[in-house]
């Protein structure tokens, strides 16, 4: 039998070193430097089809040192569920709901991680930050898949912070 090939947790940076790490995305003014756009993030192709509210997603920005490991994910997810699109849609991993977004935090004065095209947010309807319950699970296939790939799921954080719609290549500690 083939062994299993897990990523270490600690392939991703701490929150805190994502400048050094993902580089610093800010220009002037408070708004995202365009150079860093154009040099850091790029665009994966999920094998099968997203949708947005009812609109199509063709493609998911994410920044360039994630983007090998978002498509394993991805092609590890399509496989897992024999390429059957039904199982996709009965997960709920056709809803997707953002990755690249230039913002802060919630509530906070710091970069969201998806400031920096590390984080990706899926199904926040049925997933709602700080919900007590969430439809996704640790055993989702999508997010287990996210999970052996090192990637740090949000409905694994603490009672109160909980984000079960996020995965981020991003540790918080």
């Amino acid at each position: 039998m083939a062994k299993k090939s897990v990523i270490a947790p600690n392939r991703w940076p701490l929150q805190s070193e994502c400048d050094s790490f993902y580089g610093n995305p800010r220009g002037g003014g408070g708004n995202v430097s365009q150079s860093w756009v154009s040099a850091n993030l790029v665009h994966v192709v999920c094998p099968w089809p997203l949708r947005m509210g009812t609109t199509p997603i063709h493609l998911i920005t994410i920044h360039r040192k994630c983007a090998e490991s978002l498509t394993r994910v991805l092609n590890n997810t399509w496989d897992a569920v024999a390429h059957d699109m039904s199982k996709i849609k009965a997960g709920r991993f056709d809803d997707f709901d953002g990755s690249f977004n230039w913002r802060n935090k919630r509530g906070g004065n710091t970069l969201s991680m998806h400031a920096y095209g590390v984080a990706i947010d899926w199904d926040a309807g049925d997933n709602p930050f700080h919900a007590s319950k969430f439809w996704f699970t640790k055993d989702s296939v999508l997010i287990a898949k996210f999970i052996e790939e090192g990637w740090i799921w949000g409905g694994q954080w603490s009672p109160g912070s909980q984000d079960a719609m996020h995965v981020q290549a991003a540790r918080i500690h």
